[in-house]
């Protein structure tokens, strides 16, 4: 009697949630519009593996709060299911933010003398998930688009997530179109080409010690030349830090 029961990935909507709507009822507590209705889920659950499927192996061990979409999507907890989506995308642009260079980062998303408390990684936490989200955008560490989709999501977030109050009833089509988002134009995406020279252009600026030659001068000059004005502007603010900055000159 070891046979080994095999369920197909709509078995993750389990039926025996409308349990507990029942059991509500059973006690006197609100019953209606508490989960999803089954066919709803059943959309999750026929559609939910593709998407899941496409994230590298080494992106998906890191991703738990896709476990938490997973888990309440298929409880029919649509609301909660939108969090986790938010929360997701906002770990995963904290990794793009450190990858690209916290000080840098720092440098454009904080001003005046407020950006003397930001300083490490941690500090990431202490933004606005709309500073974090226009600070992206500023840097190409997302494009135009995804950063209006992604605004989209956090004001859906805001207004009919399981974090505030509301009566909207989210659709299984609408859940999905919000984790495709998370999961295409966020885990699976990389910053521009521009961006990361920037990021090198940076990093090469704090660390180099010795004299460039000439051949090296007239490659960095063309690179430059070629960038957005934004990014020049995140250059001169940096450059201007560093030499302004007492522990250059030893002070």
């Amino acid at each position: 009697m070891n046979d080994i029961v095999t369920k197909s990935h709509t078995d993750l909507v389990d039926p025996q949630a409308q349990r507990v709507v029942d059991f509500l009822e059973q006690i006197g507590l609100p019953s209606e519009n508490i989960i999803a209705e089954q066919s709803e889920r059943s959309i999750i659950g026929q559609n939910l593996p593709t998407y899941i499927n496409s994230l590298p192996a080494e992106v998906k061990r890191e991703a738990r709060y896709l476990s938490k979409f997973v888990v309440g999507a298929g409880f029919g907890l649509f609301d909660y299911s939108l969090n986790a989506i938010w929360n997701e995308v906002v770990l995963d642009l904290r990794k793009k933010a450190i990858a690209y260079g916290i000080d840098i980062f720092f440098d454009s998303a904080v001003g005046g003398k407020t950006r003397e408390f930001y300083k490490t990684d941690d500090d990431l936490a202490s933004l606005k998930d709309t500073v974090l989200l226009d600070t992206c955008r500023k840097l190409e560490l997302i494009s135009d688009t995804t950063y209006k989709k992604l605004k989209h999501i956090l004001d859906m977030r805001n207004d009919i997530g399981i974090s505030h109050p509301t009566n909207y009833t989210i659709n299984a089509f609408e859940l999905l179109g919000w984790l495709q988002t998370c999961i295409q134009d966020v885990l699976n995406d990389q910053p521009t080409e521009a961006a990361i020279q920037v990021q090198a252009f940076i990093r090469n600026l704090k660390t180099q010690t010795t004299p460039i030659d000439q051949t090296a001068q007239k490659t960095i000059e063309s690179k430059i030349i070629e960038l957005p004005s934004h990014h020049l502007a995140s250059i001169l603010r940096t450059a201007f830090g560093i030499y302004v900055s007492p522990e250059y000159w030893g002070m």
